[in-house]
């Protein structure tokens, strides 16, 4: 662990990624090290902004949901209309956090702990790009482009954290967060797990609703240290 290096926590919403990469990041600046903790998804920056204002002009207002899951539900057609600007705005939105955040920590010498990243990403393109009938493919220019990004870092250790339906709704009510498409979910356990994998040197999955944090930490620090 003494040499810098890119670390990821992906998986389904409340499968406790934020809880993981914080208990990791604690454990790595005792040992004297320089790390960083990272968010990386989309919806940021130009990209947020955009969303609200769309939101707050077409849409009722749902304080329930995020403002692109109200475009989404209730503007489906509008949405489609706008979805290459969308995608134009979050495109860069994620490239400047790349660099700012991720890229350049990396050459400073700092272990990058990165919630979501690329895989997340990608993911959500599919995914919403599914829901305004344009597909996107893997050798499209977004896609590959993404992919090229991940290439200026090197190798991408991934930890991918699950936990059952019932689980994670418990966990979204306790720490009063919005309940997630059922269909989002599933998208995570499939798109983004075979992205996570595909760009992981080192994958590791677990099923954190089983276990306790304590026993889930454990396992990642046992699996980074191998």
């Amino acid at each position: 662990m003494s040499k810098p290096r890119l670390i990821v926590f992906v998986g389904t919403v409340g499968s406790g990624k934020s809880t993981h990469m914080r208990l990791l990041y604690s454990k790595l600046k005792q040992k004297g090290m320089n790390v960083k903790m990272v968010f990386l998804k989309t919806g940021h920056l130009f990209t947020f902004l955009l969303e609200v204002f769309l939101a707050k002009i077409l849409v009722s207002r749902r304080r329930y949901v995020f403002p692109i899951r109200a475009l989404i539900e209730e503007k489906p057609r509008f949405f489609k209309r706008v979805f290459r600007l969308w995608l134009s705005f979050d495109l860069i939105s994620v490239t400047i956090k790349f660099l700012a955040n991720i890229y350049i920590p990396l050459k400073l010498g700092y272990t990058v702990l990165v919630e979501e990243y690329i895989p997340a990403t990608i993911s959500d393109y599919i995914y919403l790009s599914k829901i305004v009938n344009s597909s996107l493919r893997m050798n499209s220019f977004v896609i590959s482009y993404l992919l090229k990004l991940t290439s200026l870092c090197g190798p991408t250790q991934v930890v991918f954290l699950d936990a059952k339906d019932d689980e994670l709704a418990l966990r979204w009510k306790v720490r009063g967060s919005f309940d997630e498409r059922e269909d989002y979910i599933r998208m995570q356990r499939t798109i983004l797990l075979q992205v996570s994998k595909k760009l992981s040197c080192k994958f590791l999955y677990i099923n954190a609703g089983t276990k306790t944090i304590k026993e889930v930490h454990e396992i990642i620090i046992n699996h980074l240290l191998l």
